[in-house]
């Protein structure tokens, strides 16, 4: 059941929250608040998966009172009720889920439901998979004297069914993907939540090389060297795969191919 707090310091508006969470089956009404300050102790008690919060209410408002929860505690996803659109921008700004204008109407409200649930489903994916992977850590340093100083010899990545290990010799290419990276294996990509600049100091550099602020490549999987224009080059890929070097890594790369230390 998804667990859903109110806050309205109208009676009306508050019933009519109330009526629609009922008409949600798998909702389930924990507290009604009167004042941002109620919601806020309310939150902090209760902590429910969800928090519909009118944004003007006496004593504390809605976000006054979001803006009181400190990092580490509890914070459920959020829907705004208001009856005046000005606010839809900083409602955004502050991350809520979703800005409904009163009167809520029921079908609306279902709809920001939907979305906070779709929230909490991918942030309890994320806990999971954080915690899936500290284990594999631990357990492989358990088993690995010393073995912390290392560098990274596997990934455990997503797929539609759960998790895969990807060795990192495997890894073709990475490249940066916003907060992700995409990791280049065998024709196929995975999304993983890492950086390129954390992942190239802990991969080999005997055999990963940064080559752009946004690549890594694999050394042993490198065809060629090609020159794109008088000041660009790039280097392409035994499996496939084009990749630019940036300007500051051009000299590194040369340094290695007139050494010829890959192989």
């Amino acid at each position: 059941m998804i667990r859903i707090l109110l806050a309205d310091d109208e009676p009306i508006a508050l019933d009519r929250l109330e009526l629609a969470v009922a008409g949600i089956p798998d909702a389930e009404l924990v507290a009604k608040a009167r004042n941002g300050k109620e919601a806020l102790a309310l939150i902090r008690e209760l902590k429910p998966d969800i928090a519909v919060l009118d944004i003007q209410m006496p004593v504390k408002d809605g976000f006054a009172a979001i803006a009181e929860l400190k990092p580490g505690e509890h914070v459920p996803e959020i829907i705004f009720v208001t009856a005046y659109q000005e606010h839809a921008v900083r409602a955004f700004e502050v991350h809520a889920v979703d800005y409904l204008l009163k009167p809520v109407s029921f079908e609306r409200f279902r709809e920001a439901v939907r979305l906070a649930k779709g929230r909490l489903e991918a942030r309890a994916a994320e806990v999971r998979f954080a915690e899936l992977q500290q284990l594999i850590a631990s357990l492989r340093d358990a088993g690995s004297p010393g073995a912390a100083g290392s560098y990274e010899r596997e990934f455990w990545v997503r797929n539609r069914d759960g998790m895969v290990r990807l060795a990192a010799e495997s890894i073709d290419a990475i490249t940066a993907e916003g907060d992700y990276v995409l990791l280049h294996c065998g024709g196929k990509t995975w999304l993983l939540k890492d950086s390129i600049t954390s992942l190239a100091g802990r991969l080999d550099p005997a055999t990963h090389l940064r080559i752009h602020r946004s690549t890594i490549v694999n050394l042993r999987q490198v065809h060629g060297l090609r020159r794109r224009g008088p000041k660009a080059m790039s280097l392409t890929l035994a499996g496939g795969g084009d990749f630019a070097i940036g300007p500051n890594y051009v000299e590194s790369v040369l340094k290695l191919v007139n050494a010829r230390r890959w192989r």
